[in-house]
């Protein structure tokens, strides 16, 4: 079985990205490979409910920087604003969990507990080390996605899929 990395924009996505993400996700698990994610809103938590919504916990693995108390808590101190909300927060939280009950081994805690960029940095480091290939959904051209992409090419792996999308925001004054 190949891992392969989802990775894509957590905060601006739409309904496009998400019917894409989830046929990824599908066609992926079809052909017998497993899911890797950051464990994000937006691309990853597509990735993450699709495979719970198909019964796939055992064909998923999810990295996030530090303990699931602290990066929820982190969400929810320092990304509530714009279009992720403390109900998305819940959200994203409730899948997590969900995903750490049906099979604890998927969740994969890095040690810390004050999140910065630089260990979002890291994460996206071990999300190349433990994949073979990479899907990216890249909104915006989105800096994190194009860092985990330029990660992925360092270390020769294959961009299978690599979408890219154009979504307006509305500028508040």
């Amino acid at each position: 079985m190949k891992w392969i990395l989802f990775t894509g924009t957590w905060k601006l996505t739409n309904k496009e990205v998400e019917e894409d993400v989830r046929k990824a996700v599908r066609e992926v698990l079809f052909n017998g490979n497993g899911v890797l994610t950051g464990g994000a809103t937006g691309v990853d938590f597509f990735a993450m409910d699709e495979c719970l919504k198909l019964g796939q916990e055992k064909n998923l693995r999810v990295i996030i920087p530090a303990s699931l108390s602290w990066y929820i808590k982190d969400y929810q101190d320092n990304w509530c604003d714009g279009p992720i909300t403390l109900e998305v927060v819940q959200e994203l939280e409730n899948c997590l969990l969900e995903i750490q009950r049906k099979n604890p081994a998927a969740l994969l805690e890095m040690p810390g507990t004050i999140i910065t960029q630089e260990d979002y940095n890291k994460r996206h480091n071990e999300e190349v080390l433990f994949s073979h290939e990479v899907y990216a959904f890249q909104v915006n051209n989105s800096t994190g996605t194009q860092d985990t992409i330029d990660k992925a090419r360092a270390a020769g792996l294959p961009i299978t899929l690599h979408k890219k999308y154009t979504i307006k925001t509305l500028l508040i004054i």
